[in-house]
């Protein structure tokens, strides 16, 4: 139930965000959502790429054919993913989001390796917000605020607080 109403809020926030857009010009959407990522924009990018999937788009029109299908696979391998096995917390939720940018960004025809900095952003930015709260020490052998010295503790080791 949870999944659902948050499948549907996502649904509902993108239509809100995306839909005027699309309604307006849907020939910039087009260039900026497809054309582009797949290197079919008037304009190339002008950064060279390791990436797979450019080094397959350059192997001539079946390597961009080829490139291209192997995006769309994994972008359906992502959703199968996210159906068969949906994820029940923020970091395996933020996990299949930077495994599905992973791919897109390392077939995308025109991709960059910059793009891949935002995988690395979900997957420690979700580590980070749900790490539960917790006393951490900097310098080993400090002592918290408001803590004596074990000296002055005694043998028991209780702690004034």
């Amino acid at each position: 139930m949870r999944s659902a109403r948050c499948g549907l809020t996502a649904a509902g926030g993108t239509a809100v965000l995306v839909l005027p857009g699309a309604l307006l010009q849907p020939g910039e959407l087009w260039r900026q959502v497809f054309a582009f990522p797949t290197g079919r924009a008037e304009v190339a990018t002008p950064a060279g790429s390791p990436l797979p999937g450019h080094l397959l788009a350059e192997l001539g029109s079946w390597g961009w054919y080829l490139t291209t299908a192997l995006l769309v696979l994994g972008g359906l391998a992502v959703a199968l993913s996210l159906l068969v096995r949906p994820p029940r917390t923020l970091v395996a939720a933020a996990d299949r989001l930077a495994i599905g940018l992973t791919t897109a960004f390392l077939l995308a025809p025109a991709g960059r390796f910059g793009y891949l900095a935002l995988p690395v952003l979900l997957a420690l930015w979700s580590r980070t917000v749900a790490a539960p709260a917790r006393p951490t020490r900097i310098v080993a052998g400090s002592r918290q605020p408001g803590m004596l010295p074990a000296v002055v503790r005694g043998a028991g080791g209780g702690s004034r607080r």
